[in-house]
């Protein structure tokens, strides 16, 4: 085992991760581990080899320890795991599934037996808490543990008794549980027993971006950003665009297996000539689409696992560029948006509300950069990188030194 030179080491461990800066998926992985790295300690990410390209990758500079589980061929779960999550729990029922797990145990085991980690911290701990709680065990004096949840593992343990019970036994053996919307911490201590502290994620750093309002006039422009999925509630706000007066352009950016629902959905409601699916776009084409738009809209709905936004980080990327936002009042996005001061909550799933509250927006551009403005302040207060990784380094020096943990860093909410 190498010695300790006094710096901060970390193991974060996750079922995917990002393997570029350009990878569309969960690229708040990559912006956390970054920041944290830039705070100067040491962190070394452990995740699932993709179809054979194991052993260890520098991603952004960040050691990346991807370990094979299964043929070339299975190794597909970081599709799975990233683009729908836990899958209604579709990993604890297959053989790379469950190899996934087994060869992260044994991988984990053998990082922590040559390297001296202070904190292992594991994002969705189902699966990864598990691999965690091995690498772990391979100390005396063990690092402690922390695991992130995020929702969507919680939902997919729901309907299930069996991986509750599991869910709550890992839980059980950790030093600290975050959660990232008190949205989310409320289902973990309903489920678990356990009360975790609220750290939300930063907004993703390619969509920040010089934002110079004075340089412009916003057209009216309804802007809507995220992975097309049935939790996003896309077809919300196709339904919504019938209702509006016409001469506003909607645009959805993003990809999924849900564009063809949302492809017909605009079809059948006539709306083609104003409603757009962007796709995916890079991150200066986002940037610009922030600037150029008035309002932005995330219509999230509950699906039909019991899934929604845990907190909306595409949000805050918006509230960042001074837009204001319209939203369902559902999961973590209240935790995001203050209705009335930084934007519009509507009930999630009704057409008739979120057209409304578009409207007020659009029809009052002096109320609009009230809100946009607002949000702007809040996002850089609440939801900044600089506020995500001081409140993880709040929380690694209370576990390391034997403090307690629960509920604490707080997560403040209000104006």
């Amino acid at each position: 085992m190498r010695p300790h030179d006094g710096t901060l080491r970390v193991l974060m461990v996750c079922p995917a991760f990002p393997a570029s800066e350009d990878e569309g998926r969960d690229p708040w992985l990559l912006d956390l581990a970054l920041s944290l790295r830039e705070s100067g300690m040491r962190l070394e990410v452990l995740t699932p080899s993709r179809e054979g390209r194991g052993g260890l990758q520098r991603v952004c500079g960040i050691p990346v320890y991807r370990y094979r589980y299964a043929p070339s061929r299975s190794e597909m779960l970081h599709q799975m795991v990233s683009a729908k999550k836990a899958l209604d729990g579709l990993w604890r029922l297959s053989l790379p599934g469950l190899g996934m797990v087994a060869a992260g145990a044994l991988a984990a085991r053998r990082l922590a037996g040559r390297t001296r980690y202070d904190v292992i911290h594991s994002h969705w701990p189902l699966p990864a808490g598990i691999i965690a709680l091995a690498g772990a065990s391979a100390f005396p004096d063990r690092p402690r543990l922390i695991s992130t949840f995020h929702g969507a593992e919680l939902a997919a343990c729901s309907a299930s008794r069996t991986l509750r019970r599991l869910l709550a036994g890992i839980s059980s053996g950790l030093d600290a549980a975050v959660a990232n919307s008190t949205y989310t911490a409320s289902l973990v201590r309903e489920m678990t027993g356990v009360a975790p502290c609220v750290i939300p994620f930063g907004p993703s750093r390619a969509s920040l971006g010089s934002d110079d309002r004075t340089a412009r006039q916003r057209p009216a422009l309804v802007l809507s950003v995220g992975r097309l999925v049935e939790r996003k509630g896309f077809p919300i706000l196709v339904r919504a665009a019938v209702r509006l007066r016409g001469r506003e352009q909607v645009v959805i950016a993003g990809e999924g297996e849900a564009h063809e629902e949302i492809a017909r959905e605009i079809a059948v409601r006539g709306v083609g000539d104003r409603v757009r699916i962007a796709g995916r776009v890079s991150g200066p084409e986002l940037v610009r689409l922030y600037r150029k738009s008035s309002v932005f809209c995330l219509p999230a709905v509950v699906d039909r696992r019991g899934c929604t936004e845990g907190l909306g980080v595409v949000i805050v990327e918006a509230m960042n560029h001074g837009l204001p936002v319209v939203a369902s009042r559902v999961g973590g996005i209240p935790d995001v948006v203050v209705h009335g001061e930084t934007g519009l909550l509507v009930k999630p799933g009704d057409p008739e509300a979120l057209a409304r509250a578009l409207l007020r927006l659009l029809g009052d551009p002096a109320l609009a950069r009230r809100m946009g403005e607002a949000g702007r302040s809040r996002a850089a207060r609440l939801f900044s990188w600089e506020r995500v990784v001081e409140d993880h380094l709040a929380l690694y020096k209370k576990v390391i030194e034997g403090g307690p943990c629960a509920g604490s860093p707080p997560f403040r909410r209000g104006p």
